[in-house]
């Protein structure tokens, strides 16, 4: 099954109604996601202040024991890893950061999720990062708006979606 088609029934199945009609923009952006997953990459998490809580959310969503998976994924909260990520304000802050993750990590991509922030400028330097951008509609991002009555809901609903949907790339279920 190719992963709109995936995509579409498990908006329809679990009634997510508001993603309907933006899948459009959501699928390519994940396709290149999961394919990055499956080729080895790890997935740096970055959120803006009042996303802290939706990083935490995503680390155990998708890393769950409670669900049957061949293996954890390589996902982690930056922030964990690199506190000084929060008071980093110059270039050359961000330069010795990235030097450090090119050190421990193999390959990584950042996922960023958030409102505009200087974060989200150092995670810009992975081109081929998930980016969801709250009130800026860049290329390349799903855009969100961070005035949304519904927006946690939403995250939630897209956390699901993202794990099912690294669920059925790992076991061959649909064709990226």
């Amino acid at each position: 099954m190719d992963l709109n088609r995936f995509i579409i029934d498990l908006i329809r199945k679990k009634n997510y109604k508001w993603l309907e009609e933006r899948r459009l923009d959501f699928v390519p952006l994940l396709s290149v996601f999961l394919q990055q997953i499956l080729d080895g990459k790890s997935v740096l998490i970055i959120t803006d202040e009042k996303r802290k809580w939706y990083g935490k959310y995503i680390i155990e969503r998708i890393n769950n024991f409670n669900e049957f998976k061949p293996q954890f994924f390589p996902f982690y909260i930056l922030e964990n890893i690199v506190p000084q990520i929060n008071i980093a304000k110059h270039p050359e802050d961000f330069d010795m950061i990235e030097d450090m993750l090119n050190v421990s990590f193999n390959e990584y991509i950042f996922w960023y999720i958030g409102q505009e922030t200087p974060l989200l400028k150092f995670s810009r330097r992975k081109p081929e990062s998930f980016y969801w951008i709250m009130d800026n509609d860049l290329s390349k991002n799903f855009y969100l708006k961070s005035t949304d009555t519904f927006l946690d809901n939403k995250l939630i609903n897209l956390a699901d979606l993202v794990n099912e949907s690294i669920n059925a790339a790992v076991f061959g279920e649909i064709e990226i």
